[in-house]
């Protein structure tokens, strides 16, 4: 847009046969001008002129009017003048100038500041030039404006999609890849070209591709596809994945000719659900009774051999109260023992009275741990329970 200003300055500079000048532009969010390109001038002169406020009140029929102020002499009084800028334009061998508002329906977007080393008398004739001028250039900033902000809307669309975590791509019906962005590549462990000279055939395992050929059979009878589809991609070095496909149909003329998707690698997330649930298959096929809960002691997470000691379902225990496995004559032992025992050391272990949800009490062991962060505070606790036999219920009793 500079370049563009500075090309629109020096032809206005050309048409009106003036010395000197600069253009400045409306920030929106200030409210004030900002001079943003110009001609050469002294450093001194451009730190009092690099932008117009209100306080610059010889302007103000430029900025609420619109209208072209001209000053012919700066050297004879000039209303409403600021002293500062006014020997800071003498200094600079000024004589006269002339400011312009550059109008773009109707609302203002800058001010064109025209100069001349010889004083100057501005005809009616040069005002109403200059005013015809200010809206050409008003039009011209704008549409510059538009341009620039399409070339960064490119940029960040670019920006996206080549920063993406996701794969986004694009193939034909027939499914030679057309497009992919880098996260594509990363993940697949090929470069551009080899990708571009592909086939989404390639990439498969057999079954996979089955799936695959039946969703684009899908998409070219005008079927919308929903859902994620799962498919295993082989890479390059042999190593197999699984990504989730989200897919739709690029469409000419309302018919199918391409597809756009964007795939995820879950591999790791499948293989982490596979391990939770070989983990808590794990948990719930131990004897012992095994319970997690918050800072709170509320419970979280408890094994079907805990809550079957018990006599409760699991959801029955979710979210109540650690102490509910506590007979009421032990319940010293929970706040006296128990409790300030895992905030000093984060363990504790030792048998307690439990009681079960019909009321039976029953001795039984258990050992504690929290889990602490940097501070020592809790994050959660693990429990263990484990039955007593019976010579060992003897002894408690």
């Amino acid at each position: 847009m500079k370049k563009t200003l500075s090309e629109l300055l020096d032809k206005v500079l050309e048409i009106t046969e003036m010395e000197s000048g600069g253009i400045y532009i409306l920030n929106r969010e200030t409210g004030n001008y900002m001079l943003t390109v110009h001609s050469t001038f002294s450093e001194e002169f451009l730190q009092k002129h690099s932008e117009v406020t209100r306080e610059w009140k010889s302007l103000l029929p430029v900025i609420d009017e619109g209208k072209v102020v001209a000053i012919p002499d700066v050297l004879a009084p000039v209303p409403y003048a600021d002293t500062g800028k006014k020997m800071s334009a003498i200094n600079e061998g000024f004589h006269s100038f002339a400011a312009i508002p550059l109008i773009s329906e109707n609302s203002i977007s800058g001010i064109l500041m025209i100069s001349n080393h010889d004083i100057h008398e501005f005809t009616e004739t040069e005002k109403r030039l200059f005013s015809i001028i200010g809206r050409q250039l008003g039009n011209s900033i704008k549409q510059a404006n538009l341009i620039e902000k399409l070339h960064k809307s490119r940029e960040i669309y670019h920006d996206f999609f080549d920063n993406a975590a996701d794969i986004i791509y694009a193939h034909d019906m027939e499914g030679n890849f057309l497009f992919v962005n880098k996260a594509g590549l990363d993940i697949l462990h090929l470069d551009k070209k080899d990708f571009l000279r592909s086939n989404i055939r390639d990439l498969l395992t057999e079954e996979s591709l089955e799936v695959a050929q039946s969703v684009i059979s899908l998409l070219i009878q005008g079927e919308k596809i929903q859902f994620p589809v799962i498919l295993e991609v082989i890479r390059t070095d042999g190593a197999r994945l699984f990504i989730e496909f989200n897919v739709r149909p690029i469409l000419e003329d309302g018919k199918p000719v391409g597809v756009h998707g964007i795939a995820r690698d879950i591999d790791r997330r499948l293989k982490a659900e596979q391990n939770i649930l070989i983990f808590n298959k794990a948990l719930n096929l131990t004897s012992d009774g095994i319970n997690v809960s918050d800072a709170d002691h509320n419970i979280t997470f408890i094994n079907e051999a805990g809550a079957k000691m018990f006599g409760y379902s699991r959801m029955e225990l979710i979210g109540q109260h650690a102490s509910i496995f506590y007979a009421e004559e032990d319940m010293s032992n929970f706040t006296e023992n128990v409790i300030p025992s895992l905030k000093k050391f984060g363990y504790w272990n030792g048998l307690i009275l439990a009681r079960k949800k019909d009321g039976t009490a029953f001795p039984l062991e258990v050992t504690l741990n929290s889990m602490m962060d940097e501070k020592g505070d809790s994050l959660v606790n693990l429990a263990i329970f484990r039955k007593r036999n019976k010579r060992s219920s003897e002894i408690y009793q």
